[in-house]
């Protein structure tokens, strides 16, 4: 019994703390293809934000590691959700769901 506790106290701790569980490989074909409809304009596909539109919008690189540490899930969820300076609000675009896979998937940029 016990031990079923302190699974679930664990559990429960790391998800308070950001820690995610892998995506299956459904959601995460699900969420490229959502970078890619959403997100490749401006970030481009490798998410460096190296591309014309990125470029003039001020699109952040999502490769930068200095930037990865900065920025924690609730904050990249967020951006998603209500844009963030020229970044469009996805709120009434996409599911709440949608917009965590695609801030899981922000996260594989990660160098």
């Amino acid at each position: 019994m016990s031990y079923y506790i302190l699974s679930l106290v664990l559990l429960f701790s790391a998800g308070a703390i950001g820690v995610q569980t892998p995506m299956s490989p459904a959601k995460a074909k699900a969420a490229k293809k959502l970078f890619s409809q959403k997100c490749v304009k401006c970030h481009g596909s490798d998410g460096t934000g190296k591309t014309i539109f990125g470029q003039i919008a001020g699109a952040t690189d999502l490769t930068d590691s200095k930037w990865q540490d900065k920025a924690d899930d609730k904050q990249i969820v967020n951006s998603i959700t209500h844009g963030r300076g020229q970044m469009p609000s996805f709120e009434k675009k996409l599911s709440k769901d949608q917009i965590a896979q695609l801030a899981q998937y922000v996260r594989e940029f990660r160098r």
